[in-house]
This record gives C-alpha cells, structure tokens and sequence, in this order.
C-alpha cells in the first residue's frame, strides 16, 4: 500500500486550541482552526484490521498525513477509517498520522499515533507488575499500566490511602530518556525504538528496542501534562541468573547493569535514592584507580605528612576525571536534576512521594533548615514523627517494604523486575541491638574496582560510585556501597538512615556509618542517608 494523504471536508464541530488572531482576523471569522480526535492512539493485531476514529473541526478542511505506507486511510463524514493488512513482520509496527484543520496560515493539528502487532509482540506483564521490566534488544513489548508496581503495600507511607494502586486518568506514554554505557554517547539513541505508545483500550503501553542494549525510563501521563507513574526498561540480552548466599537467591548483577565483569564500566547498573522506584544514571567515564591512603590496625595512618598530601593530590585529580554527572537522555525529552534540589516542606506521611512519583529525573536532597535539633537525611519525611510513647519513628516509613526474609515484603515502591525484590534484613549481615554497623569484612576480599563476595554467594560487587546527599556524584571505582530495604534502629539515632553494604577505611560494613560531625551533612560517613543514590543488587522474591 502507498502513503495516502486525503483532503477530506464536512461540517464544523467543536473548538480545541487556537492560534493567535488580530483584529482584523476576528472580523472575518469568530475563532481560530481547531481539530480534535476521539483517540490519540490506536493498537491494531497483526492479522488485517481496522478501526475507525472520530474527528471535530470547526474548519472545513481537512488534509491527513501518514507517515508509513503500510497504513491506508480512508474518510467518511466526520471519521477516519484506518485498514492495515497482515503484519508479517516480528516487530510492532508504528505510524504517526498528523490530522491538519484548515489552510495557511490558520491551521490546527491533531497527532494520532498508530501501532499494529508484530508476531514475536511479547506482553511483559503475565506473571504480574513491577516498576521495572526486562526487555531484550530489537524486540516489540507491551505491559499493564494501569497498576502502580505490584500493586502491594506502600511501607505504611498512606500513599495508597490516599491515592490508590490503580493509575487512572492516562491519555498518553513518553520516553523519558534512553542510555547505554558508552562515554561519547553515540548508542544512547538506540535503545527504544520511535515512541512509546498508550492505549486506553486495555491499559497497556507498547514500545519496540533498537539494536543497542541499556536502560530507559517510559513515563505516562494525563491530560495535563503531569506524570501518573514511570517504569524502568532494562534492555538486555543475557537474561540475569542468579545465585545462593546467605539464604537468598540473588541476582548475578547490579539493577540495570549489562554484565558483572570486573572494571567493564556495564557492570555498574542504575543508582536509587532509598525508597524511590526511578533510577538515576551513574558515571560515564571508564573505571580509574584511586590511591588509597595506608593505615594500620589501629586506623593509624602509615603515611608521612609530606606522602600524605602527595597521595591526596592523586586522589583529588582521579576523582574529577572519574566522577562525572551522566546527563543522557538519547531521544527522550527529559532534563536531568542532579544538584541543589530540596523538595517541598514535607512533615506528615505520604510525604514527599506525589513530588518524586511526578519528577523521577530529579535527586531530592536533604533539608537542614527545619529547627528540629538534628540533621534528617531522607528525602521523604523532613521530620521525625512522634509516634506512641514519645518514640521517633522516621525510619519506620518502609518505602521498600516490611523487609523480613521469608515474607512476601515487596512494595509498590521497590525497583526491582517481576519477580525480584530489594534485599530483605539481615541480607548481608545481623544488625546487633544498639549498634549502627556490624563489622563483615571477613566475608569480603578486595578486587579491582569492587570487592568479591567469598562469605556469600562468591559474587563480585563493583565499586559503582554514588550520588550523595547533595547530588554530587562520587566514589566511582573506590568505594563500595549498596542499599538494602532494611531500615536502621527505631528512634531519634536513625536521622532518616538505612541499611547499606559500606566500606571505610578499606574494611567493609554493614548498616550506616554513625555521624560524628552534623556539620558535615555531605561527608562521605552519611552513609546510609536516605538521600543517597546507591546500587541495588535485587534478590528473588519469595
């Protein structure tokens, strides 16, 4: 079939937008061209179908444009009836159809996206929902969206008191941004395919990859504008597996990672503030080594002042060339927001989840204006709440789930795939009554760039780099550090702080490094802070 473009006319209906007009123009005609479809989207199967599509114009004129010529259009009195024959092809098929009211200069222009299933279309939602999906390259995918991940707790946040599990109001689906781990940026276009595409019929958003492997975020929209929810498209083509240790099954890679080879700069995966389900970008640039200082057994250094400031210098150089803000976005239309954001005054449970749910390409910081005696490090609460008997109950907000191993403790929130969940407690060590870390560098050997899990599942852990609490990104190559759901103690101490695997002082740890100086709210001993962007290493669900 050709391309067909009709010149269709019938009588005027309803007014939708308007260009500007001058007097002059007013004079001769009351209102400006305006044209609105019944549908912007339209999903046909991949044997011969067609549908038609309702049209409003206040215009007489009418020229439709199609932009693939295995689409054929025809036009009766107020409708477009689109036909498409068997779709042979592997792939979904789209095409963008542009409906124009009325003639130069005063036009109007309704977009209509068409999409046909190819026959390797693969429905990523069967075995249940999630906020991420694992896709392979140079394939065609729909999945639910019509349900907030697995549609399953909140962590006792009131989120879904408030606003349910459901999306509801969804008129359209974006890309966000695509990105690969490539320095110059040139396979970041290639991930998806064209557009996404909403359809309202069955709820679904359909997308297509392209030949290159990485991650994407698709987010879905209302008629206004504002973002519903958004899902993680982690595209590659060895399918992770996974391993036994310490009583879970875990997965042979970091969240959004390509690979787990040692210093391949895929191996580092997607980075999460606690509790969030988007995924932020970590470094571009190839793994570096970073000096370390030398300390003994005591933590004394071994160094003399002179070696000291010589080694620092090193360090410092290192550290600017390796820890640079990855901004890629491919054919997406998003703007990243690394640093400087503090979200809105947020002091009563869901906090600040609609801000993040509604800017999933923005770090949110940490407050330190709120007079109420400490520094809180999380992104959600900036108040402790007080909770029966006088007791603090900031890290009670278990975004990630109630995480007791052995429980189905997966929320809505967790940014693992279908069947994957956030490490549970006690993952990578017993937190001890009154202490804030255990000591389990036993377990751990030093490799390049990351450390080798010999006390578990004998695994590699890159040194992934992190966004702290202020959205600078840092530590790639030098330090370990990964999140677990598991929140830290139940009082004032926890200064909005969770569990995480940490190194420091070339030992590894797990919980939170304890604050020794407020003052130095961004230092690198807040691990733990809730701000943080860290890796994930999912763990499969019980």
């Amino acid at each position: 079939m050709k391309r067909v473009l009709y010149t269709i006319i019938f009588a005027a209906l309803t007014a939708v937008a308007c260009r500007e007009v001058t007097p002059e123009v007013l004079q001769g005609e009351a209102q400006c061209a305006s044209v609105s479809l019944s549908s912007a989207s339209v999903v046909l199967t991949m044997q011969s179908q067609s549908k038609t599509i309702f049209v409003a114009s206040n215009r007489s004129e009418i020229d439709v444009k199609c932009s693939a010529d295995w689409l054929d259009i025809s036009v009766e009195d107020g409708k477009i009836v689109l036909y498409a024959d068997e779709n042979s092809e592997v792939t979904d098929r789209l095409a963008i159809v542009d409906v124009v009211a009325g003639a130069e200069p005063d036009t109007a222009v309704a977009r209509l996206k068409v999409l046909q299933k190819g026959e390797g279309s693969q429905y990523l939602s069967a075995e249940g929902t999630a906020n991420c999906y694992i896709a392979h390259s140079c394939a065609s995918y729909s999945f639910d969206a019509t349900v907030k991940g697995n549609g399953k707790g909140d962590g006792y946040s009131n989120y879904i008191l408030k606003h349910g599990v459901k999306i509801k109001g969804a008129t359209y689906a974006t890309l966000a941004w695509e990105a690969t781990y490539d320095g110059d940026k040139t396979r970041s276009t290639k991930i998806i395919e064209g557009e996404p595409l909403y359809n309202a019929e069955d709820g679904r958003v359909y997308f297509t990859t392209g030949e290159s492997e990485g991650n994407a975020l698709i987010t879905i929209h209302n008629g206004a504008g504002e973002t519903l929810w958004s899902w993680h498209i982690w595209v590659t083509d060895a399918t992770p597996k996974v391993s036994y240790g310490k009583r879970l099954d875990w997965m042979d890679r970091n969240l959004g990672a390509l690979t787990n080879a040692i210093g391949d700069i895929a191996n580092r995966g997607m980075l999460y503030q606690w509790g969030r389900k988007e995924p932020f970008l970590p470094s571009y640039v190839e793994y570096m080594t970073v000096p370390r200082h030398s300390y003994d057994d005591n933590y004394n250094l071994l160094e003399t002042e002179e070696e000291y400031y010589a080694i620092q210098a090193e360090i410092e150089r290192v550290r600017e060339q390796v820890n640079r803000v990855n901004t890629q976005v491919g054919n997406g239309n998003c703007t990243w927001n690394y640093v400087g954001n503090v979200p809105p005054v947020a002091l009563e449970a869901p906090g600040n989840i609609e801000y993040a749910i509604q800017h999933p390409t923005t770090i949110l910081g940490c407050r330190v204006d709120i007079p109420i005696g400490e520094y809180v490090f999380d992104w959600y609460l900036q108040q402790d709440l007080v909770g029966s008997g006088g007791m603090m109950q900031q890290s009670q907000s278990l975004l990630w789930g109630n995480a007791v191993a052995g429980t189905d403790y997966k929320s809505i929130f967790d940014p693992c795939p279908v069947g994957y969940a956030v490490p549970p407690c006690g993952a990578f060590g017993t937190l001890e009554s009154g202490y804030a870390c255990t000591y389990v560098d036993s377990e751990w050997q030093m490799s390049d760039h990351g450390w080798i899990w010999r006390g578990g599942n004998g695994d590699y852990f890159p040194n992934t780099g992190n966004l702290d609490v202020s959205g600078l990104i840092g530590e790639t190559g030098e330090r370990i550090l990964y999140w677990t759901a598991e929140t830290f103690g139940s009082g004032a101490e926890s200064f909005g702080k969770s569990a995480t695997l940490f190194e420091a002082f070339n030992d590894v740890y797990y919980g939170v490094y304890p604050i020794l100086d407020p003052a130095e709210a961004g230092a690198w001993y807040s691990y733990g802070a809730r701000c943080y962007a860290a890796p994930v290493r999912c763990v499969k669900e019980n």
